[in-house]
């Protein structure tokens, strides 16, 4: 099966009629103050704390990474364009993590001149660029990418990792709805309300739309790819995503498990099986 083309994988999602600033959902818009996009997300404290603070937020650490003894709750902080975002966080157990802290997620509020500001007030760019920055930590850091879920968290990382889209990877699907057709491997998936499908000559699989997980058919056996890092860098991201964030990962997936006979990964071939 032929690789993608150089083109296909730099076509920008706003060829594909993405805006490039995203506005308030609805639901934002009626919760007033706040955002609950990226609630409830159990995180790699120390990675998310560094990737956050290297976009510019700041904030008090908490947990272990807190010297002045603060406690386990806390913000981070965005100032942007005059606007401020404060995504609060707490630390949750890790039993089995000695050197891991793992935190949870919890709204973020946006203020101006120190007042709390309303959602509907808020520009479109500067929401998209909070929510990329938030959905990158995210995607980085959430516990519901790794291969096994960490003791006390199975519920979240099944949740999070096979369940619901949240409202970023709703509008990730619709991006994919208008970008597949136009792909080479277009007759060999198939979107559904969470996954995209992709038939391989081997096995059938199912890409989770939030996490990236991957499912196998029949039994829905878990399958581990991990992206060589930097592979997906730059080809394809949306406004909230950096540098070729989760949909390029979901699109780097659907080409290589479309074509599965030709992994020569022996950490992926033998996962799938016999031929």
């Amino acid at each position: 099966m032929a690789r993608p083309s150089p083109r296909e994988r730099c076509t920008p999602a706003v060829q594909a009629g993405l805006p490039r600033a995203l506005p308030a959902a609805p639901a934002e818009e009626r919760t007033g103050t706040f955002s609950n996009r990226f609630a409830g997300h159990i995180l790699r404290y120390g990675q998310a704390r560094t990737l956050l603070g290297q976009r510019g937020w700041t904030g008090r650490s908490i947990g272990d990474w807190d010297y002045g003894g603060g406690g386990d709750q806390g913000e981070v902080v965005r100032d942007l364009a005059g606007w401020q975002a404060h995504w609060a966080m707490h630390i949750v157990p890790a039993p089995e993590a000695e050197t891991t802290m793992l935190c949870a997620t919890e709204g973020i509020t946006f203020h101006r001149d120190g007042q709390p500001a309303s959602m509907a007030d808020l520009p479109p760019l500067v929401l998209s660029e909070i929510l990329r920055e938030a959905d990158l930590a995210v995607g980085v850091a959430s516990v519901a990418r790794d291969d096994q879920a960490p003791i006390g968290h199975e519920h979240h990382w099944r949740s999070h990792g096979f369940g619901e889209l949240t409202q970023t990877a709703k509008t990730r699907r619709e991006v994919l709805a208008r970008l597949l057709p136009k792909l080479k491997i277009a007759s060999r998936t198939e979107l559904t309300d969470r996954f995209l499908l992709v038939r391989g000559d081997l096995k059938t699989y199912k890409i989770h739309l939030g996490s990236t997980n991957i499912l196998m058919e029949p039994n829905d056996a878990y399958l581990c790819i991990v992206p060589a890092n930097g592979h997906a860098a730059g080809s394809m991201f949306l406004p909230f995503e950096d540098d070729g964030g989760t949909l390029s990962v979901i699109l780097s997936k659907a080409f290589l498990l479309a074509d599965d006979t030709a992994i020569t990964d022996p950490t992926i071939t033998r996962q799938l099986g016999p031929a």
